[in-house]
């Protein structure tokens, strides 16, 4: 709890220039026994107290006498962000019963006062013991955390999973007691983590941990370890996924019918910053205004122009055009196609241009920035007119199609440069959509990442998904490729696995990297000597459990696998790995 949530904010300052009668006379309008003293900046210089006032007007002095002789300079002051069990012990070392607390400009914000401490004192510690209660009753493992990753309360499922006791642990650092649940990283960025498979001492788990906020600032976080009853949990997981396969079947074929894969359903993500653009998007496909998409290469441009599509009511085809593609001495002919006979070469009978065949439907004119400055004045007059003349033809093909352009580069310094022209760019930029890099909302990786492994599943790759270490490797990447190299990074460690979930080691070291404490999946002791000896203990366990369910399988390796609760590539590679 801090002193912000229990200070006082209605409180009157004075300057040194006062007089012994006007500082009376704030007193008396006020219930504080202090007032702050600030300079013309309204900078805490110091503090007067009642009691020294009353102790002046013993001295009978003038009532026209200024306090600046009588004033505390240097006063005990207090910060709003300051805990409050800290404060408390700061006012009673040095005895005293109220303090102002100061902005990082040192400006008078509130006053605190040692009875208002031991009040937020008691409703603090009173909601710390029922948090614990019911901590302790749940079901799972689970842990807290501050802002500085230290363990402030475990729980009896905690400590029975790691085989660790509290006083072990308590005010100890996270980071080297447990640093692959990487609790550090969740205080530190604010993200999310659910449900992320990762073997424990033997035990399949699913780890899940949720930063704790106080006024947008993370002040620390919960972490919640699964081990329990996971069987029940996997196959109600399984029902769902089966209904979810069904619903996305159908939702498959109407987006067959309409020329897309993907619908602004399909485009992961719940951050703040996605759902803003999701929102515009939706927007978008309601009116047939012309759009402009621009973002960074791998952001993720075309779902947003399908799902524009899919989503506004053109039943006609979606056509994608990638200008870069294209050489540029045919790009006329097939944006708007040609007549039989229209030049040498021509294909007989003609052919229709890409505008033509998104008739009634949309056409997505991909890296418009490539086309060149005489095209783009073709281009032009289309929008304007909504007609144009295939090559050779004296036909006027008029067209209602929706029209949605994306580029990766700065298009408002091409204007400037003259390499696009200003009347198109603002022809195009009715509707602008700016998709965010991924660096922007890593908060939203997670379901990216489970979106990617569905269609990986769906094109033949074997995978439940990736364990909590690996996800955490990822984390602490800043993706310059974005969605795209996300994509590949997957289906790389979707080829290189050997179990059923991708590891932390089949997800290659990024440049630049966060260095990894530790690479075990196991807790490690605070210091170097006791780390040692307490990790060579949890291997020894996980060995020991290994042999123990193989012995009682008989050696059946199928056996011991479900008597683990862990896959069977999973045990063949635990089993290699202890030459067992």
């Amino acid at each position: 709890m801090l002193v912000s949530e229990a200070m006082t904010t209605k409180f009157m300052c004075c300057s040194k220039n006062q007089t012994i009668k006007e500082t009376l006379t704030m007193f008396t309008q006020t219930t504080s026994n202090i007032l702050p003293v600030v300079d013309s900046a309204n900078k805490l210089i110091g503090i007067i107290t009642k009691n020294k006032l009353f102790k002046i007007l013993a001295e009978m002095p003038s009532f026209e006498t200024t306090i600046e002789r009588y004033f505390h300079p240097n006063p005990i002051y207090i910060h709003p962000n300051d805990e409050i069990v800290e404060t408390r012990r700061l006012l009673l070392k040095h005895n005293i019963g109220h303090a102002p607390v100061v902005n990082r400009e040192l400006q008078p914000v509130g006053l605190i006062s040692t009875q208002q401490l031991l009040s937020s004192y008691n409703i603090f510690f009173n909601w710390k013991q029922e948090l614990r209660s019911v901590i302790e009753l749940a079901y799972d493992a689970i842990i807290l955390v501050n802002n500085k990753s230290e363990i402030t309360m475990v729980n009896k499922g905690f400590t029975n999973l790691f085989g660790v006791s509290s006083e072990e642990v308590l005010n100890q650092s996270c980071t080297k007691l447990f640093p692959n649940l990487d609790i550090e990283h969740v205080v530190k960025s604010g993200v999310s983590i659910r449900n992320t498979p990762q073997l424990i001492n033997g035990q399949q788990s699913l780890i899940s941990i949720f930063p704790i906020k106080e006024k947008e600032e993370t002040i620390g976080a919960i972490c919640k370890v699964t081990y329990r009853g996971l069987t029940h949990l996997h196959e109600a997981l399984t029902k769902v996924k089966k209904l979810e396969k069904q619903l996305s079947d159908y939702q498959n074929k109407f987006n067959e019918m309409k020329g897309t894969k993907y619908t602004l359903f399909d485009i992961a993500g719940e951050s703040a910053a996605i759902k803003k653009v999701k929102h515009e998007a939706t927007l978008a496909s309601r009116s047939m205004s012309t759009v402009l998409i621009t973002g960074e290469s791998g952001t993720g441009k075309e779902l947003f122009a399908q799902g524009i599509h899919a989503a506004s009511g053109q039943m006609g085809p979606f056509i994608q055009v990638n200008c870069a593609a294209i050489p540029a001495e045919l790009l006329e002919s097939e944006f708007f196609g040609y007549s039989d006979g229209a030049f040498t070469g021509a294909k007989k009978g003609g052919m229709k241009g890409k505008f033509e065949l998104a008739q009634n439907g949309t056409i997505f004119l991909d890296e418009i920035g490539e086309m060149s400055l005489s095209l783009q004045a073709k281009l032009l007059r289309v929008l304007q007119e909504r007609e144009f003349q295939p090559i050779g033809s004296a036909k006027t093909v008029h067209i209602n199609s929706k029209v949605i352009a994306a580029t990766n580069q700065n298009i408002e310094k091409m204007v400037e440069d003259g390499r696009f022209r200003e009347d198109l760019y603002y022809r195009l930029n009715i509707i602008r959509l700016n998709i965010p890099p991924l660096r922007e909302r890593l908060e939203d990786l997670p379901e990216i990442i489970q979106a990617i492994i569905d269609r990986l599943k769906q094109s033949g790759f074997y995978i439940k998904g990736v364990t909590h270490s690996a996800l955490t490797k990822m984390l602490r990447h800043s993706w310059p490729g974005n969605v795209r190299e996300l994509q590949n990074v997957l289906e790389r460690a979707a080829n290189l696995k050997t179990g059923d979930y991708i590891e932390e080691e089949d997800i290659p070291t990024f440049k630049g990297a966060t260095k990894d404490l530790n690479t075990t999946g196991l807790p490690l002791k605070a210091t170097d000597s006791s780390a040692k000896s307490y990790k060579e203990r949890l291997y020894s366990n996980e060995k020991e459990m290994i042999i123990s369910a193989l012995k009682e399988a008989n050696g059946n390796k199928t056996k011991a696998s479900h008597l683990l609760g862990i896959s069977r590539p999973w045990l063949y590679a635990k089993i290699k790995k202890y030459k067992l």
